[in-house]
């Protein structure tokens, strides 16, 4: 045997751990390399890469953070609480614990936790005075919103609509309306935040559906809002609000008139009458039989017509067909010797018409093209016109002369909505 001591395995040589890196001095050197941070944290061979890291505020100097606008962190205890939505009146610690006393109870029927003024901390009644001079304040801006109604409804009268383009009127009647509805927002506004009460109230989730139980308690609320309005105490402002909505309406009313004179069954009316001659428009002579030759057209008026303005709607074409060129049964009837009287007036936009064409015998509106069939009973056989140009039906006196046998039998020109 020999006397050989057996060797220990020798153990694998570890990498050198790498000393600890001092404390950055600087800003730059606290937020650490940014190629660094970007690397992928293991190496093409598998091995673990050493990344770059930051440094807390903890570990910076502070020269360095008082240059590098940086602060150590803030305690909890010493951050102050954020405040979200309206901010109350801080209560004393009874009011807050009789508050969360109040929400451990069972809700309401409805799922509402009440909390009344007493228990959030602003159960301090309003000043006498204070109360007073918001009450004041309220009246005197419906108050102005009156003022500024009634000036509206003088201005509308009083001041010329011409008057510089209009621009006096314009100016009075909408300032004097913008005053109106801004005083009156604005007196409802301090009224609900300087004489109602604020209440705190928290509801939980509930099905949507309205059962009948419900249904009363809205009614109670209701109820209990005008109540707490305080319209019965509070005379001064029931008296402004109640004249300020009285008021109000009436320049509404009033600006009706701009919208013109009321029809009522002018549109009906075409200025024919049953045995009206027919007169030329340029000579206001009367035509008689034979004065048209074949395939003409004239504009003509009834008799004693002042201008064509006073008489809008009874421009007539008078046409001369040829013996059985007339195809509609309605038309031949109401024509006399192959001479038919139609509306000059366009029956989509009231345009007049007169391009008339001898060898179709099709009458084109230059306005938007509508094309009428003249030897078919006026039909539209192209563009938005939605119906035929009435007919006149037309007669001879005894002493030869074209008369209208009757007035138009439906409204002239373009058609309206109260035709039906």
């Amino acid at each position: 045997m020999s006397d050989e001591t057996p060797q220990t395995p020798e153990t694998p040589e570890t990498p050198e751990t790498p000393a600890q890196s001092e404390p950055p001095k600087t800003a730059a050197e606290a937020t650490g390399s940014v190629f660094g941070r970007l690397k992928h944290p293991v190496s093409t061979s598998g091995a673990a890469r050493q990344r770059s890291t930051s440094a807390s505020a903890r570990e910076i100097e502070g020269e360095v953070l008082r240059r590098g606008n940086m602060a150590p962190d803030v305690p909890d205890s010493v951050r102050p609480r954020r405040k979200v939505g309206r901010r109350r009146t801080e209560g004393t610690a009874a009011a807050e614990a009789a508050a969360e006393a109040h929400l451990t109870r069972p809700s309401d029927s409805d799922g509402t936790h009440f909390l009344p003024e007493s228990e959030h901390g602003t159960s301090e009644p309003l000043d006498p005075r204070e109360d007073k001079f918001a009450e004041l304040l309220v009246a005197s801006l419906f108050g102005l919103a009156t003022i500024a109604t009634i000036w509206v409804c003088i201005a509308y009268f009083a001041i010329p609509a011409h008057e510089r383009l209009g621009q006096w009127m314009n100016f009075s009647l909408g300032g004097g309306i913008a005053i109106a509805l801004l005083a009156t927002g604005a007196g409802l506004v301090l009224w609900a935040k300087r004489l109602l009460p604020h209440d705190l109230a928290v509801q939980e989730r509930h099905n949507p559906y309205s059962p009948e139980e419900e249904e009363l308690l809205a009614e109670e609320t209701f109820l209990k809002g005008v109540t707490t309005l305080g319209l019965g105490q509070r005379k001064m402002l029931r008296r402004s609000l109640l004249g300020v909505l009285a008021i109000l309406p009436l320049p509404a009313v009033l600006f009706l008139k701009d919208m013109g004179p009321l029809p009522t069954t002018k549109l009906r009316k075409s200025g024919w009458k049953a045995g009206a001659r027919l007169v030329d428009v340029e000579t206001k002579l009367p035509i008689k039989l034979g004065d048209l030759e074949i395939g003409g057209i004239k504009t003509v008026m009834p008799e004693g017509f002042t201008t064509p303005d006073e008489n809008a709607l009874a421009p007539t074409m008078l046409i001369r067909f040829a013996p059985g060129e007339i195809r509609s049964k309605k038309e031949r009837a109401w024509a006399k010797d192959d001479h038919v009287a139609y509306s000059k007036i366009c029956t989509h936009a009231g345009c007049p018409i007169s391009l008339y064409e001898h060898q179709t015998h099709h009458l084109l509106c230059p306005c938007h093209q509508s094309t009428f069939d003249m030897a078919n009973d006026a039909k539209v056989i192209f563009g938005p016109a939605a119906r035929n140009l009435p007919q006149l039906e037309l007669d001879v006196d005894a002493d030869g002369y074209f008369i209208a046998k009757a007035p138009y039998n439906q409204p002239v020109g373009p058609s309206f909505w109260e035709r039906g």
